[in-house]
């Protein structure tokens, strides 16, 4: 017949037990130990919602745009990054592209043909955008969207096709993707949700064949990929991050950071309007978008931050409801 252990040391191992419980669940609260997971080629920013800081609103904007927008905390400052961008006197159009002569193209995958994973916002940053380019203006008629299962490598590469035969003088077009980018042989692809790829070298060669102002924004890993041959005095290219940076997603805004920053706190919510007119240009945007993706991501291991990427056409003091052609 086995002994029974004492009262008092029963009682010790159990209060032991649960102080050890508490205790880890408490450090996974805190974000110490984050539960999330990295999706495919996409990782996820790990902040707790508790270390944002909350943004002062910009005053309304003079032309009211009616969008369901999804960002609605603030922002970290990190002060490594000095003060955020504050107004800057850029250049505005000569001529502008009236309603019937703006094209987009806009391409986003969340849900990808298995073994590849998913992002957490492909598809809902294109989502968002195509709401925000209806709100200002742009004809449905003029907009094509390719997201998750209609964003094959054939369907992307013929609206690619179909948007540089729309660029012609007086025009403006604008192409956004969103998703996982493939980085293989010294060239970047965009990566398709069939898993087919369309490189940086058939993107750029598409594209170029148009002479209307362009945009070419692209939200994924190494972005910056694209930029070798695009960005000109007619087209300005935008990216999430440099060719050697991995590009995050926020759950908590279910958008990726880039779009998040850019198209909807930035432009949507006028957060980015620096001079503080009540008109938020794509140059304040993209320059806050800029500075503040840098400080979301910061401290992000084991990747490090991303740092956005913006050149050619230096005629940005335009906006969504007025850009230029």
């Amino acid at each position: 017949m086995s002994k029974r252990a004492p009262r008092w040391l029963v009682e010790a191992v159990a209060w032991a037990a649960a102080l050890v419980l508490l205790t880890s669940v408490g450090i996974v609260v805190s974000g110490v130990i984050s539960t999330k997971t990295v999706y495919g080629e996409t990782p996820v920013v790990e902040i707790p919602l508790t270390h944002l800081t909350q943004q002062q609103p910009a005053p309304p904007q003079r032309r009211v745009v009616k969008v369901a927008t999804k960002a609605n905390t603030g922002v970290p400052v990190e002060a490594s990054l000095g003060p955020p961008p504050g107004p800057f006197n850029d250049p505005r159009p000569t001529r502008f592209a009236a309603a019937p002569d703006r094209y987009a193209l806009l391409v986003g995958v969340t849900h990808y043909v298995k073994p590849t994973h998913d992002t957490y916002a492909g598809a809902q940053d294109v989502q968002f955008i195509r709401s925000l380019l209806l709100a200002s203006g742009w004809p449905s008629e003029n907009i094509r969207m390719l997201a998750d299962g209609q964003a094959s490598g054939a369907a992307v590469r013929a609206g690619l096709q179909w948007l540089a035969s729309k660029s012609t003088p007086g025009t403006f077009t604008l192409f956004h993707f969103s998703g996982h980018v493939r980085q293989e042989g010294g060239h970047e692809k965009l990566w398709a949700q069939d898993n087919s790829y369309v490189p940086d070298t058939f993107v750029a060669d598409t594209l170029n064949q148009g002479s209307g102002k362009l945009w070419v924004d692209i939200a994924g890993c190494e972005a910056a990929g694209f930029m070798e041959d695009l960005p000109s005095a007619r087209t300005l290219v935008s990216t999430s991050s440099k060719s050697t940076q991995k590009s995050y997603e926020f759950p908590q805004w279910d958008e990726s950071v880039w779009s998040g920053l850019v198209w909807d706190l930035g432009l949507a919510q006028g957060q980015a309007d620096a001079n503080r007119n009540g008109i938020t240009t794509v140059g304040e945007s993209l320059r806050w978008g800029t500075y503040y993706a840098q400080a979301i991501t910061l401290h992000q291991q084991p990747h490090g931050r991303q740092t956005p990427q913006v050149a050619g056409d230096p005629v940005r003091g335009w906006t969504l409801d007025n850009p230029p052609a």
